[in-house]
């Protein structure tokens, strides 16, 4: 019965992972989404415009021999990458995947058509592609910017000055991401003490490990994580204390794109438990921070 007991509770928890884990399917299952059609005549200069959007994939087919291009409206911007597909016999209609540089309005012209011919080019969004190229994207190695603030509590630094009470954060960091589950973030942050009228400026390095991942509101990714933060501070005060820190925390962002996406624009928000260093005094060494901020990864 014991027996009988686990091998159902193994069942029910294997079910509905075994359900998230289905290949996804092939591009050929999905139908691609037209989003134009035009006839071209040789010999005249006849053109068409489409706005082509940047990490989208798109598909253009002739019905007869002939090599389109996609040039920008604008001048000294780059055209759309045309890529010719193998054609399955001599003289067949041509296939070609199509990438534009970036998102504008593009204007449509065929070169190479046969002299008294008519061509007619349809344009396909490929809709599966380019959610496999976001994910893909997603797990490339980036460098983006945090900018944020909070509060501390207060501590001492001086055996003569007293504790201080809590104060202002603001800081900023460069943002190294992974694309998977690490990243790190370098860079300064200006701390206040206004009850014993100072002003420390740190610099730092903070690993951070993502533990989880979700989704809270909607399609718009949601991680949970962990982070120990390494600090050195100028010298302040009257006698010239250079502190150092060594802090632990957890930290949760809300990714703002869609698709559970994590690149783009998030919000950031952390508490942080950490000990000064190199300073005289032996007592209310330890504060605690919460911070919060928009983060920005390309």
């Amino acid at each position: 019965m014991a027996a009988r007991l686990w091998w159902s509770m193994a069942l029910f928890l294997l079910l509905p992972i075994d359900a998230g884990a289905q290949a996804p399917p092939v591009a050929g299952e999905l139908p691609r989404v037209l989003l134009l059609e035009h006839l071209f005549t040789a010999g005249s200069a006849d053109t068409v415009t489409l706005r082509l959007e940047r990490r989208v994939k798109y598909w253009a087919t002739l019905s007869g021999p002939g090599t389109p291009e996609f040039l920008q409206t604008r001048r000294y911007h780059r055209a759309a990458l045309v890529v010719p597909m193998e054609p399955s016999s001599p003289g067949a209609a041509g296939e070609f995947e199509v990438y534009a540089a970036e998102t504008s309005v593009h204007v449509i012209r065929l070169t190479g058509v046969r002299p008294g011919s008519q061509v007619t080019i349809r344009v396909y969004r490929d809709d599966f592609e380019t959610e496999r190229m976001a994910l893909l994207h997603d797990h490339d190695f980036a460098v983006g910017l945090y900018l944020g603030g909070g509060v501390h509590s207060g501590y001492r630094l001086d055996p003569t000055g007293g504790t201080a009470a809590h104060g202002g954060d603001v800081e900023g960091c460069v943002l190294a991401d992974t694309g998977h589950w690490f990243s790190t973030c370098i860079g300064a942050g200006r701390q206040t003490l206004p009850s014993a009228d100072l002003t420390l400026t740190w610099f730092f390095i903070e690993p951070r490990a993502r533990v989880y991942s979700g989704h809270l509101l909607g399609d718009h990714r949601f991680d949970l994580g962990a982070s120990i933060r390494v600090a050195q501070s100028q010298e302040t005060g009257a006698r010239h204390i250079s502190p150092s820190l060594l802090a632990v925390g957890v930290y949760v962002v809300q990714h703002l794109s869609a698709n559970l996406r994590q690149r783009g624009w998030s919000i950031y928000a952390a508490w942080q438990h950490g000990r000064l260093g190199n300073v005289p005094e032996t007592e209310d060494r330890d504060n605690n921070r919460l911070t919060a901020g928009l983060t920005w990864v390309p």
